[in-house]
């Protein structure tokens, strides 16, 4: 079978986040001493957590663009700039959804015809995470999470409710085409958002069959409108396939048609590039918590501070007035965040003897939660 330009892009895109996955979890169980990606490097929704950080919580500190914060800007840049292409051919969701749909069609089973109406539900799923989010719920709905069941499972974690949520997708996926990306996906809703008030469209031309859409993965329908609406995903399927010769569906910014593979480069292009160079930006560097451990007394003390998932609680050793051990003895972090977090903070605190430690990129929450509720016991010490 020869493979399209998409499903190149889509296998290489899942093959890098299953290998930054593999080797993430070898890292976090210190198999190995590197990794190419973290869990947070690759959170589509850190541009939103570092946002709502910076309007509500007085502890948050500007420290530049996280991997997350770049992924996010450059889904977000794309989608008003060029419609949804992060949703065709880059989501490892999304082609995970592909590629068992193409399954089931090959092993003989009968495709069901989903309703568009529903498709409303997205957008419902994304106001409901946002109020949560800022509410400091947002731990109520992480553990329901696709995307985080899918990065975990690659990373060894446990099973939770998200591994549930994913093994439904892969069942109805054998039977109907996109069905979380169409009706619960809150990052392609944001898209959507993006991309109905953007420049860019597809237009339909001339052409009025139905033959142009009969490949789409989300079921696009032919209607009066000029132009495709933004449920589309953008894999060009429909684009200049006309059986009768009409003119069919095209790419158009403004009034300048494109062709396939200019818009896939430009595509490309925004958002690896924001990926990788958005956080050469600016410095990463905290703001020091404490100026001087020096005159802390020896003990072990507890701290409690605020995280992603509610109060977090951990001991602080001292000994010959140092730092020696940091233990976490309860906290509510979402699994594939706090493992590198705690691990890597605790390392660089005793290490250095000081609070002044930069964030794990993706769980700056957990980060902030876990350094406040250090500093909190480190302060126990100066009080005794």
């Amino acid at each position: 079978m020869k493979l399209n330009i998409r499903s190149v892009i889509q296998i290489t895109a899942t093959i890098i986040v299953v290998l930054s996955c593999l080797s993430y979890g070898m890292y976090i169980n210190e198999i190995i001493g590197f990794r190419i990606l973290s869990i947070g490097d690759m959170n589509p929704y850190g541009g939103w957590s570092a946002l709502k950080s910076f309007f509500m919580d007085l502890s948050y500190r500007w420290r530049g663009a996280s991997r997350s914060i770049a992924l996010t800007t450059g889904i977000a840049v794309t989608a008003f700039l060029m419609g949804r292409a992060f949703c065709g051919y880059i989501c490892p969701i999304g082609a995970m959804q592909d590629f068992f749909k193409y399954t089931g069609s090959k092993i003989g089973l009968k495709e069901v015809k989903f309703p568009h109406n529903p498709e409303l539900l997205k957008y419902i799923v994304l106001i409901a995470i946002m109020i949560l989010s800022i509410l400091g719920m947002g731990n109520i709905v992480s553990p329901f999470s696709p995307w985080l069941a899918y990065l975990n499972i690659f990373i060894g974690a446990k099973f939770q409710t998200g591994t549930i949520v994913l093994l439904l997708i892969i069942f109805v996926s054998l039977i109907g085409r996109r069905i979380f990306c169409r009706y619960f996906c809150p990052l392609g809703a944001f898209q959507s958002l993006l991309y109905a008030v953007g420049p860019f469209k597809i237009n339909k031309g001339s052409c009025n069959c139905s033959y142009c859409l009969k490949d789409c993965p989300v079921e696009e329908q032919q209607t009066e409108a000029e132009e495709i609406s933004p449920e589309c995903i953008n894999c060009l399927k429909c684009i200049n396939k006309c059986i009768k010769n009409n003119d069919g569906f095209s790419l158009t910014i403004g009034n300048r048609k494109l062709k396939n593979s200019t818009y896939i480069l430009i595509c490309i292009c925004i958002i690896a590039g924001l990926y990788i160079f958005f956080p050469l930006s600016g410095s990463n560097t905290s703001v020091q918590a404490i100026t001087s451990i020096d005159s802390i007394k020896d003990g072990t003390y507890e701290g409690f501070g605020m995280g992603f998932g509610g109060i977090m609680n951990t001991e602080v050793i001292i000994n010959n007035k140092k730092i020696t051990n940091i233990k976490v003895l309860s906290h509510g972090e979402t699994t594939g965040y706090f493992e590198e977090a705690f691990r890597e903070l605790s390392y660089e605190i005793t290490e250095t003897q000081n609070l002044n430690v930069d964030s794990i990129s993706g769980a700056t929450s957990t980060c902030r939660g876990f350094l406040n509720s250090v500093k909190d016991a480190v302060n126990s010490s100066l009080d005794n």
